[in-house]
């Protein structure tokens, strides 16, 4: 390894219920929340709104926002991911992620016949 080029933020987190967790997110950086359980009222300073977040569902983070999860009468647990963008371009399709989406279709067919 030569050196860390996105410097990750990775966090699994479990919030008490009626609690707040507030987690600084770099202007560097991108990241997403994803609700394993419960569910959090989330505070975005960019729009000054907030959105309700549940189990199995995922939020996309502003850049350089301040992440601010509340919980109302039952504990919540979500990880939260972040990190700097890489500059190159992103093609997905299901579980797939590569750059375009000819590469995405054929990491398909070598996972469907075996070779991925």
């Amino acid at each position: 390894m030569h050196d860390i080029v996105t410097d990750p933020l990775y966090l699994d987190v479990t919030v008490n219920k009626r609690s707040t967790f507030e987690e600084p997110i770099p202007e560097t950086h991108n990241g997403f929340i994803f609700v394993i359980d419960g569910t959090l009222l989330i505070e975005s300073h960019h729009s000054n709104s907030a959105q309700s977040v549940t189990r199995r569902q995922l939020a996309v983070l502003g850049e350089g926002d301040r992440l601010v999860a509340h919980t109302s009468d039952v504990p919540a647990r979500f990880l939260l991911v972040a990190g700097r963008p890489i500059g190159e371009p992103v093609a997905r399709y299901g579980p797939f992620v590569m750059n375009t989406q000819d590469e995405v279709q054929q990491a398909m067919r070598d996972y469907q016949t075996g070779l991925f």
